[in-house]
């Protein structure tokens, strides 16, 4: 490996624009090689936008000369195209969710390990000191155990129609739910069961794109979700972000009202009531962490805090919902 690490980007979309900053600020680590996306216009934008060199429409042009590889691209693809990838020996950064299917779950898992490559996933609330705060205090049972934590959101979703193509992206429920999910995992532990109502409010969704999901973990700890990407575009639903626990609530004091200052939880116990903070723009830095943690990864420094079994294990769980919505049955995990 080059003293730099040579990387090449395979996507030219919304996504990876959060990652390129980063990787472009870090040139002390890092050569931006090449940048691949099946819209040579967007390849040629997003590639002078932050200096890279070279752009393509096909990937294996430039696979050769990179150490590792930046994957945002539809999830149908991901498997396809991560398997070539390790195939290579190149070390890959890949978008969540994981994969569309179990198969391909297992088809990418088992090219990474064949050919010794780091694998790690996108998810990036793992880097967010905002979640990360509130998962302390939850593992610090400062509102009791178990808790459930609800989320309630609802739009129009992705602008690309992709996303809620059931084949291609699998609907609110395995992508955007996704980070709900893995943190939930990384939080509470295996989960015992899940089940979901759901349906296609909006026609040209294949996937479904409302409903409710309620996981229950082992430890007793309950999640529900309660999403839509089926609104008319512009229209919103309410927001709900909390966690109920038998010592009182856990939220955030935009939804407490009152005096709060932002940036803050509230632990309310009733007649007693907590600020905690959090720093401003935790989220915008989780991106950049996860980069240089991934940076780190590709070099043989260090190991991804959320890799291919992380990966996997979020993509079955999400998947056990959308079994329970098409069967009307509890999916046991």
């Amino acid at each position: 490996m080059s003293e730099k690490l040579k990387v090449g980007i395979i996507g030219g979309g919304g996504i990876v624009r959060a990652h390129l900053p980063q990787l472009q600020k870090r040139s002390d680590a890092v050569e931006l090689v090449a940048l691949t996306d099946v819209n040579p216009e967007a390849a040629k934008k997003t590639a002078e936008d932050f200096g890279i060199p070279r752009h393509t429409t096909d990937y294996k042009e430039w696979l050769d000369d990179v150490d590792a590889v930046v994957i945002g691209i539809p999830t149908h693809l991901h498997a396809k195209i991560g398997v070539d990838c390790a195939n290579a020996g190149k070390h890959i950064f890949m978008e969540k969710p994981f994969t569309r299917t179990r198969e391909q779950a297992d088809e990418l898992l088992a090219a990474a390990e064949k050919n010794g490559i780091q694998l790690q996933v996108g998810f990036v609330r793992r880097f967010d000191d905002e979640w990360l705060g509130w998962r302390e205090l939850i593992q610090q049972e400062k509102i009791g155990r178990p808790v459930s934590w609800r989320n309630v959101s609802g739009g129009f979703g992705p602008a690309n129609l992709w996303f809620n193509i059931d084949e291609q992206g699998g609907g609110p429920f395995l992508d955007g739910c996704i980070h709900n999910i893995d943190f939930a995992l990384y939080t509470f532990g295996p989960a015992e069961w899940a089940f979901a109502n759901l349906r296609s409010m909006r026609d040209v969704n294949t996937a479904f794109d409302t409903g409710t999901a309620t996981v229950r973990f082992q430890s007793g700890d309950e999640m529900m979700l309660a999403w839509s990407w089926g609104l008319p575009q512009g229209s919103n639903s309410s927001h709900v972000f909390d966690f109920l626990g038998p010592k009182g609530t856990l939220l955030h004091s935009s939804a407490k009202g009152g005096d709060w200052e932002p940036n803050n939880f509230v632990l309310d116990y009733g007649q007693e009531k907590e600020a905690v903070p959090y720093p401003s723009g935790a989220l915008h830095d989780g991106f950049n962490k996860q980069m240089d943690e991934f940076i780190e990864v590709a070099s043989g420094r260090a190991t991804p805090r959320a890799g291919g079994r992380e990966g996997s294990e979020s993509l079955d769980l999400a998947l056990a919902i959308l079994e329970s919505a098409r069967t009307g049955q509890v999916v046991k995990l």
